[in-house]
């Protein structure tokens, strides 16, 4: 990795808000929590641990103001894992392939 290098184009966003991590192999869905979006990505934080270039669903549930509201949906591919609490918690760098929704 190159340093503390910033490779992102496009402004990040802090977030706070709810997302499920849907798979294509039938695995179990995972949760977490999106602390930022942009763009072309976003960085979530949860328990799965996933492989590099793992591409999957993300529905991230918008905040619970502002009435009722569709959850943001897009298949992503994973750039980067950091762990954050060691063995429990990891911070995913995902890139935002294709907006579903």
């Amino acid at each position: 990795m190159m340093g503390n290098q910033e490779k992102r184009g496009a402004r990040r966003v802090p977030v706070n808000c709810e997302v499920k991590l849907r798979f294509r192999d039938a695995a179990p869905a995972q949760y977490g929590t999106c602390t930022d979006l942009s763009v072309g990505g976003m960085t979530v934080r949860t328990s799965y641990v996933p492989r590099l270039e793992e591409v999957f669903d993300v529905l991230m549930m918008p905040p619970a103001v502002g009435g009722s509201r569709k959850p943001f949906a897009a298949t992503v591919r994973v750039r980067r894992c950091h762990e954050v609490e060691r063995g429990r918690m990891y911070e995913l760098g995902l890139e935002i392939v294709e907006v579903l929704q």
